[in-house]
C-alpha cells in the first residue's frame, strides 16, 4: 500500500475511484514502479507477479468496501492484470560452482554458501539458523524460522510465509562436516552463522 498505491491513487475518494484509474495504476507500476534507484536504472518497471499482488490486495479491500455498503461496485473487478512471466530457470555450470565456492572460501563464508548451494535454503532462513537446527547424525537441517530485515537494519525472527516452508532438509555429509568446522570457530554462539562483527545473526541482505 505505502509504495505502490498511495502515491498514485491515495488522494482519490473511495466513491470516486474508477476502473480506469486502477488500470492506469497497474500500467504505471509496470512501466516505472520501482522505488530503489539502483534497481530503477536497470529495470524501472515492477514484475507481473508484484502487480498481481497489488491487484489482489486492492480487489480484496474494495470487496470489503462493497460488503460494508461503502461502494456499489468493486472498480478493480473489471481490471486487466498482466500475465505472469515464466522465466527459464538458470543453473550454475560446474566451472561456475567452483568459482562460486572459491570466492566464498576467500571471504570466510564457505560453510554458509555451500549449504545454500546444496539445500536451496533462502537467505532469511540461512541467517536465522541455529546450531541446534542441525542434526549432524542424520544429516538434516530443520528450517522453521526466517530473519526479516527492514530498511533501518533491524532484524526480527518470524515464521516462514507458508507452512510448507517449515521443513526438514537433507544435506550431504560434506555440508555437515563444513558446518561442524564452522561451529568450532564460535562454539559458544547459538547461531550457525553469526556475524563476525556483532556475534548476532546476519542481516539477510548481507547474505545477498
Amino acid at each position: 500500500i505505502e509504495p505502490h498505491t498511495i502515491p498514485y491513487i491515495g488522494e482519490v475518494k473511495l466513491n470516486q475511484l474508477t476502473t480506469r484509474q486502477i488500470q492506469n495504476l497497474y500500467r504505471e507500476l509496470q512501466q516505472n514502479g520501482r522505488r530503489r534507484a539502483a534497481q530503477k536504472s536497470k529495470h524501472p518497471g515492477l514484475s507481473s507477479s508484484t502487480i498481481r499482488g497489488v491487484h489482489t490486495m486492492l480487489h480484496s479491500a474494495l470487496d470489503r468496501a462493497v460488503k460494508e455498503k461503502l461502494l456499489l461496485h468493486n472498480p478493480a473487478e473489471d481490471c486487466v492484470v498482466p500475465k505472469l512471466q515464466r522465466q527459464e530457470m538458470r543453473t550454475l555450470k560446474p566451472e561456475d560452482m567452483r568459482a562460486y565456492l572459491e570466492a566464498a572460501e576467500r571471504r570466510g563464508v564457505l560453510a554458509l554458501f555451500y549449504l545454500e548451494l546444496v539445500s536451496g535454503i533462502r537467505k532469511g532462513e540461512l541467517a536465522a539458523l541455529l546450531w541446534s537446527d542441525l542434526d549432524a547424525e542424520h544429516g538434516t537441517i530443520s528450517v522453521s524460522k526466517q530473519a526479516v530485515g527492514d530498511r533501518h537494519r533491524n532484524v526480527t525472527i518470524s515464521r516462514p510465509k507458508t507452512e510448507n516452508s517449515v521443513r526438514l532438509v537433507s544435506i550431504p555429509q560434506t555440508a555437515v562436516d563444513l558446518l561442524i568446522l564452522e561451529h568450532d570457530h564460535h562454539p559458544d554462539n547459538p547461531y550457525l552463522f553469526p556475524s563476525p562483527l556483532t556475534g548476532d545473526m546476519y542481516h539477510p541482505d548481507i547474505v545477498v
